[in-house]
């Protein structure tokens, strides 16, 4: 019998369902199953919530399609690696779209580089909201 990959839109199904709404008040969460999918968290009380995804890696025979090999969860947040299964438990409440992904991870790597006083700047340090800069909103297109 030929093992074959998981699909993605089996993967994917319990993000998109939690997108969706369709779970009600809150998608059912079980602490040792990681969904594939795109997150947010916080790495601190307070703080900007950062970026987060989990998918699965899978070593699949180019000729037969077949997989080599248990396919496997891996993990990313804030850019860096971090296990699926510690961090489940801190993503499972906050799925985003894969757009909403992206831009943060723009933004923060903007925040790093551009503006050292953004909260995406330094995510592990709790944002002062008294002290946050205002946003600036470019006027030059008003008559």
């Amino acid at each position: 019998m030929i093992r074959q990959p998981t699909p993605r839109e089996t993967l994917y199904a319990w993000h998109t369902q939690a997108l969706l709404g369709c779970y009600g008040d809150g998608a059912p969460m079980h602490p040792n199953e990681p969904q594939c999918g795109w997150y947010k968290r916080r790495l601190v009380k307070a703080a900007a919530f950062v970026p987060a995804r989990i998918w699965i890696v899978s070593e699949i025979d180019i000729g037969t399609g077949e997989l080599l090999d248990d396919e496997e969860f891996q993990c990313e947040v804030d850019g860096q690696y971090a296990e699926a299964y510690e961090q489940w438990s801190y993503l499972a409440g906050n799925p985003i779209p894969e757009q909403e992904f992206n831009y943060m991870t723009a933004l923060r790597r903007h925040a790093q580089v551009n503006e050292p006083d953004h909260p995406m700047a330094d995510p592990r340090k709790p944002v002062d909201w008294l002290r946050a800069p205002l946003p600036i909103f470019n006027r030059s297109n008003e008559q």
